[in-house]
């Protein structure tokens, strides 16, 4: 048998195309940075080097690649926080270990409260699509551990916002805001093996002022 001689030179870009958790990372960095409308195909395309029709023809459009992106982000989040929650545990251990564990993702996904900041600033479909698949399920997961703390008393009745944004933003605002937490503190912070310690001190943080 005759072997074909192999062309010389790379090979064409679809022939090795990018594999998908890379290219929803990047679209995701992307639409974290610059915003939805700030990011164009062909930018992401180019800083993938795949060819300029490739995420065309695996998402359809932009609003293909976002959804996807956001699907992948949020959704490694909610898997997480489904996975560590024990239904049969007492209330003040579940939101002891929703509030680490959220922290703890939130510090290995800094993209996604970047993402929430630029989205939650207007009305829009894209932040009906987050709040709604991915958001309000987990706050209803919240507030059922929430409500009974409150029947038993075990916890301050504190408003539901206070507690969103406290942990939410709070939480992950020193991923988030990486160059400025570099600029105050340095990058030792932000170092991967710091996360575990970071999230049982803040989790600690809340929960005490809770019972206080």
């Amino acid at each position: 048998m005759v072997k074909t001689a192999r062309p010389r030179g790379r090979p064409p870009k679809d022939a090795d195309p990018a594999p998908m958790e890379d290219v929803l990372q990047a679209a995701l960095h992307s639409f974290a940075t610059h915003g939805f409308n700030g990011v164009s195909v062909r930018t992401l395309n180019r800083e993938l080097g795949v060819s300029h029709n490739l995420l065309h023809q695996r998402y359809g459009s932009k609003e293909g690649i976002w959804r996807t992106a956001v699907d992948w982000g949020f959704g490694q989040l909610t898997e997480k926080l489904s996975a560590a929650d024990d239904e049969s545990a007492p209330p003040l251990d579940r939101l002891r270990t929703f509030i680490r564990t959220f922290i703890h993702v939130s510090a290995e996904h800094p993209e996604l409260l970047r993402l929430m900041n630029i989205e939650g600033g207007e009305p829009s479909d894209r932040l009906d699509y987050i709040s709604e698949r991915f958001i309000e399920p987990q706050m209803a997961r919240f507030q059922q551990i929430w409500d009974e703390l409150a029947k038993r008393g075990e916890t301050k009745d504190v408003p539901q916002e206070v507690m969103y944004f406290m942990i939410t933003s709070g939480g992950g605002a020193m991923f988030a805001s990486r160059a400025l937490t570099e600029r105050l503190f340095t990058s030792r912070p932000l170092e991967p093996e710091h996360y575990a310690a970071y999230a049982d001190q803040f989790t600690d943080l809340i929960m005490g002022a809770l019972k206080d």
